[in-house]
């Protein structure tokens, strides 16, 4: 697997028996010696060794430094050491990737941020070049019968390989059980001599991954569409922007309860998930940052442990090895260790002084979204330490990260426009009068999870199954948010989601809705007539509010040098001059408060909202990804024209901001948008 995700884990496996036999007096003695925060110390002794000591927390413990590095040096000068080639040039795309060669079979090249960065397939992979920029990790595991089950260390460890299609694939018994070696090449997971509670829900994740969802997830990938490989830059490009020492507490979102014991369905928290791809509540990430690793940061996860009871009624969970084997932890604890974490850093950041070691981390709920409730324990634990002023939020440092999109982004950004305006075509060719706005809305959302997946609609060199991985599209795709059907002059309300109308021949219905895929948004807004053509008023407002959004999308490039708020008040100014050829005699402020009372323009990504912190003053950067949106909204107010009264109108589409007019790209271009393209589009019934 492409990635440093495997690398403590493989390397743990093959000196299994020596960390636990041999070296358990010598770890011993090391504590007992005492330490300084942040000594460091390589644990070899006759030959290099890619183990080292680290003194956290006031007590000695064992770090490695990932394949193709060993520890060197002594007191200040301890830090891990490379004898790899220099990358094949200075320069290079975000993506591409390169083998060492056979110096050192199982070491690549990975492209970040324009410059080549080292990275690891992990022990059992070496390095294979596909193309002269393009290359992959395989295993050098030998061919094996289907069924056969064997442990990476027998009795010590709680992994072990099992032959999938002639493969070895990694898994693990119950946190805290042995694997045993048992007759006929199988394994058995033991607890003080017994076997597994449940040995079927041992084997299963709490999220697609490649061993359960092969349709969907790749060997390179942590989940849909990002590969291990980009998890890992973007955690290296935040930790970059911190200050040496600094430690960074990412906390997922908590599960929301609609009453006792029924609950929603679970979201991640956005930060959380751009950092890990973890996707369950209850989980905590810690970056530290640190100069003596090969990555520069050293990730815990703590996570709910896996429990067969509590998994026969909740459903799997990922359990605190998956952690680290598929998520790219370097070391796991289960959730309920975290207090005792806490409780030893705050001390640790105390006796350090006001000049200590920062930590950057978001304690506070934002926007009344709750996090994890051990958000509460650190709070408490600064607070009593009086550590607020060494405490420095972290959410803006990585939605500065979120706001520009990676290809992989942009590729699974499409796919939800894609799968939207599907959605778009269909219940425009499904609108009729005396319809429900609920029932539109039905008709929305099953079309969003039946969408399939075509051969050609931009999946790269991404191979996959055509038939089963669209048909199991569905488990990616969700509503982004709740959807506005606002029929007639429920369309005066911008964010009207009642939904609870009739509609009537004559009127328009306003429909802002949009698909999340693979945890991306689109968020694309469409106003039509409900008997499928517009009157001549319609019309005429329709076509001026239309000719503004084409305008001010052709603003999306950086050499406009533009900016979203830039764009809203050019925005403002056109459409008075839009609005005045059809009758009106509005002002700039009429308007700003009443005919186009909201901004034109938000950023999207994970969250339809997205990168909230971030203000819309800055200039336009390739690959922001926006909506342009504007809208008119016509009171019953004799200021106005007669025959433009009562009448709701927004268009909105999404847009990957490009680098000149000519880069631009409209994630919604498909859907229809010309009110010859709507009316085409409802007479195809």
């Amino acid at each position: 697997m492409i990635g440093v995700l495997f690398v403590k884990l493989m390397l743990i496996a093959l000196a299994a028996s020596t960390l636990v036999a041999v070296s358990a007096a010598d770890r011993l003695k090391e504590r007992e010696g005492g330490c300084h925060e942040g000594d460091r110390k390589c644990y070899g002794r006759d030959k290099a060794s890619p183990y080292y000591y680290r003194c956290a927390n006031n007590e000695w413990k064992l770090y490695t430094c990932g394949n193709g590095y060993t520890c060197g040096g002594s007191g200040s000068d301890t830090k891990c050491v490379s004898d790899s080639a220099p990358p094949p040039q200075p320069t290079c795309q975000n993506g591409q990737r390169r083998c060492i060669g056979s110096s050192n079979p199982n070491l690549y090249y990975f492209c970040s941020e324009g410059s080549w960065k080292l990275y690891s397939c992990g022990n059992g992979y070496q390095c294979k070049q596909t193309s002269p920029l393009q290359a992959a990790c395989t295993s050098t595991a030998p061919q094996c019968a289907s069924g056969a089950q064997r442990c990476v260390a027998d009795g010590s460890s709680g992994s072990f390989y099992s032959c999938v299609d002639g493969q070895w694939k990694l898994k693990s018994c119950s946190p805290g059980d042995r694997c045993i070696n048992i007759p006929g090449n199988l394994v058995n997971c033991q607890v003080g001599g017994g076997g597994s509670k449940d040995p079927i829900t041992s084997q299963w994740y709490g999220q697609a991954s490649h061993e359960t969802h092969p349709e969907l997830i790749q060997e390179t990938e942590t989940t849909y569409g990002i590969d291990a490989a980009e998890y890992e830059a973007r955690r290296q490009s935040l930790v970059r922007d911190l200050p040496s020492g600094s430690t960074a507490i990412v906390f997922s979102a908590s599960m929301l309860f609609i009453a006792p014991h029924v609950f929603h369905q679970f979201r991640q928290d956005s930060d959380f998930y751009y950092l890990t791809g973890w996707n369950e509540p209850n989980s905590i990430a810690v970056i530290e940052k640190s100069e003596h690793t090969s990555r520069g940061y050293i990730l815990t996860m703590f996570v709910s442990d896996k429990d067969p009871e509590k998994e026969l009624w909740e459903g799997p969970r990922n359990g605190v090895e998956a952690a680290v084997s598929l998520f790219g932890a370097d070391e796991a604890r289960p959730i309920g260790e975290f207090k005792r974490y806490a409780e030893k850093l705050a001390k640790t950041l105390d006796k350090q002084g006001p000049d200590g070691n920062l930590i950057y981390t978001d304690l506070d709920a934002d926007f009344d979204i709750q996090r994890s409730t051990h958000c509460k324990v650190l709070k408490e634990l600064l607070r009593q330490k009086n550590l607020g002023a060494r405490t420095h939020r972290l959410t803006s440092k990585i939605q500065q990260l979120r706001l520009i999109k990676s290809q992989a982004e942009i590729e699974l950004m499409r796919e939800a426009g894609r799968i939207s305006t599907l959605a778009f075509i269909k219940i425009m060719r499904e609108c009729r009068p005396g319809m429900s706005e609920a029932e539109l809305q039905a008709i929305f959302e099953h079309e969003c999870k039946t969408a399939l997946r075509s051969n050609d609609s931009g999946g790269g060199d991404r191979s996959r199954s055509s038939s089963s991985s669209s048909m199991n599209q569905a488990v990616l795709t969700r509503p982004a948010y709740v959807p506005v059907f606002a029929s007639g002059e429920h369309a005066l309300c911008m964010h009207y989601v009642q939904n609870s109308g009739i509609m009537k021949g004559g009127d328009l219905i306003l429909v802002d809705a949009g698909a999340e895929f693979a945890s991306y948004a689109s968020d694309i807004t469409r106003t039509f007539p409900v008997s499928g053509r517009f009157s001549d008023a319609q019309r005429d407002l329709y076509n001026a509010v239309l000719s503004v959004q084409q305008q001010m999308v052709r603003l999306c490039h950086a050499e406009s040098e533009y900016s979203l708020n830039e764009i809203q008040h050019r925005s403002t100014r056109v459409l008075k001059e839009e609005l005045k050829q059809i009758g009106f005699d509005a002002s700039e402020r009429d308007i700003s408060n009443r005919l186009y009372p909201h901004h034109i323009a938000h950023y999207l990504g994970i969250d339809v909202h997205d990168t909230m912190d971030l203000t819309r003053s800055q200039r336009l950067k390739p690959n922001m990804v926006v909506t342009i949106e504007p809208g008119i909204y016509v009171p019953y107010d004799s200021k106005f024209p007669k025959a433009f009264q009562g009448i709701g109108i927004r268009i909105e589409d999404d847009v990957v901001v490009g680098r000149t007019l000519n880069d631009i790209e409209n994630l919604s271009a498909s859907c229809p948008k010309t009110t010859e393209d709507i009316e085409a589009c409802m007479h195809k019934r």
